[in-house]
């Protein structure tokens, strides 16, 4: 009975043990695998704000799990190819991966000169396509793809220019009339913009009047309304010279103040302000009746001489009776 029941305990014990084949992990084939450090969907860079250039650097890994090394030889391009005529592209070249192990390397994408504004709306983010292949005894063996999303950083600024505009400077005013300027407010970002301020004003012509309530410029006016990058906004605005305003050089100014970083730029144009001719009179006239005046006054004297010779006459006339 006893080794019955120690042959039963075994048998429960031995039911109740797991097998070993459950815990042994199946074992995966030999290989090489590429992949980005970053995980982040799109990669964001900084561009400089006044030449436009920068540096990215995307870090990757390769891993071996060959018993041999491996060589990996790579080629980039770009989902929109006139970026890649901009840009300078170092990759790490033909590297060698040793057995069983798992490297890092670097991917640098940069400009330096003659860099261009890229638009930082996410409608033109710029994919990055990465071809990693494999070498095995200097022959190609087998390829893997990375891609990555790529997007500058925002830049935000406003310029005004006006038309029309002739030799630097903006129509002619008559005194008594107005002319009409287009005020023209642009982006030099990449990125949409608004007006959070305008002021408009004169420079040394305090008798100037504008109009620009029909303009569409104000506060809040989005650039662009359509979304797209360089583009423009304008506004037509009245300029007015009272009557009496005299032959004047005056500037009209405008500045806008930016909605993305709170900078305030300004533009201005200079133009003429003419008064109305005044006729001048003719002053011959009146300077020959001042020379008349003065001879009837040198004749009045005349009188005064003829009374003198008298007295003298009648003087010499007693002497000579006396005698």
């Amino acid at each position: 009975m006893k080794i019955k029941r120690i042959v039963v305990v075994i048998l429960l014990m031995v039911a109740l043990v797991p097998t070993s084949t459950a815990q042994i992990p199946e074992a995966e084939p030999p290989g090489w695998e590429i992949g980005w450090e970053s995980e982040e969907n799109v990669v964001i860079f900084e561009l400089d704000p006044d030449t436009y250039a920068f540096e990215l650097i995307l870090e990757f890994w390769i891993e071996n799990t060959y018993l041999i090394p491996i060589e990996v030889d790579f080629e980039t391009e770009f989902g929109i190819a006139s970026f890649g005529e901009l840009v300078q592209v170092d990759d790490p070249g033909k590297v060698s991966v040793p057995a069983n192990s798992n490297e890092s390397f670097e991917l640098k994408i940069s400009c330096q000169t003659s860099c261009a504004l890229w638009s930082a709306q996410n409608s033109w983010l710029t994919t990055v396509d990465f071809t990693a292949t494999n070498y095995v005894a200097e022959q190609a063996q087998d390829s893997q793809e990375l891609s990555q999303k790529i997007q500058p950083s925002s830049i935000y600024g406003l310029e005004v220019t006006f038309e029309p505009v002739s030799n630097g400077k903006g129509p002619k005013i008559n005194a008594g009339t107005y002319e009409t300027i287009d005020v023209i407010v642009g982006l030099t970002g990449n990125e949409d913009d608004a007006i959070s301020k305008i002021d408009m004003y004169f420079r040394g012509c305090p008798q100037m009047n504008f109009d620009a309530k029909d303009s569409g410029l104000e506060a809040g006016t989005v650039i662009p309304p359509e979304g797209s990058i360089f583009s423009t906004t304008k506004g037509t605005v009245k300029l007015s010279a009272p009557s009496s305003h005299p032959d004047k050089t005056c500037k009209f100014i405008v500045a806008v103040t930016s909605e993305g970083n709170g900078i305030t730029y300004t533009g201005e144009v200079e133009f003429v302000v003419e008064a109305p001719d005044v006729k001048v009179e003719d002053n011959d006239e009146d300077e020959s009746a001042t020379e008349t005046s003065d001879f009837e006054v040198e004749d009045s004297s005349l009188p005064a001489i003829s009374s003198l010779l008298c007295i003298l006459t009648v003087l010499l006339s007693a002497v000579i009776r006396r005698n």
